[in-house]
């Protein structure tokens, strides 16, 4: 059994989605960090996109390693909520953030957590490295090679002379 480390290898590529709860109602609490690494326990190297062209969900298999310098949040409240009820909601947060919601009666019960590529896989029992920014740099070499070169002078020409 081998143990593989999967982390962003770009800037805000980490996502975790928080789900509360209270009363029928849902609250999503969506916020952005820099960096992310998982971990998980496999006898095969995990099948992801290191490219990263989509989003990957890291289900319940991966173990939370570190989620570093969050940068960015943002609230998705229930459609029926008014906006006086979400802005004393968002400043309850700001103070006591959970402690502060679950004393108004939401829990916590779901976290959702995404990466976006390029994407960097390591087997820490190996030391062996993948990345998507193989991938990437070899589909941009090919577009290149199968791009015509134009080259155009400077100053443009005109047919308008005063």
């Amino acid at each position: 059994m081998a143990t593989w480390e999967l982390s962003t290898l770009w800037k805000k590529s980490a996502i975790e989605k928080q789900f509360w709860y209270k009363d029928g109602q849902v609250a999503i609490r969506t916020e952005g960090y820099r960096w992310g690494t998982f971990t998980i326990e496999s006898d095969e190297m995990p099948d992801i996109d290191l490219a990263g062209n989509d989003e990957f969900e890291l289900d319940g298999d991966w173990e939370l390693v570190s989620l570093d310098d969050g940068c960015w949040a943002e609230w998705e409240w229930p459609s029926d909520m008014d906006d006086e009820e979400q802005e004393r909601l968002e400043e309850i947060w700001d103070e006591n953030y959970f402690e502060g919601l679950e004393e108004e009666g939401w829990s916590q019960d779901d976290t959702e957590y995404y990466f976006q590529g390029p994407l960097k896989l390591v087997n820490l029992d190996t030391g062996e490295e993948f990345t998507g920014e193989e991938d990437e740099k070899e589909d941009k070499e090919a577009i290149s090679e199968n791009t015509e070169k134009v080259s155009v002078a400077w100053p443009f020409p005109t047919t308008d002379k005063p």
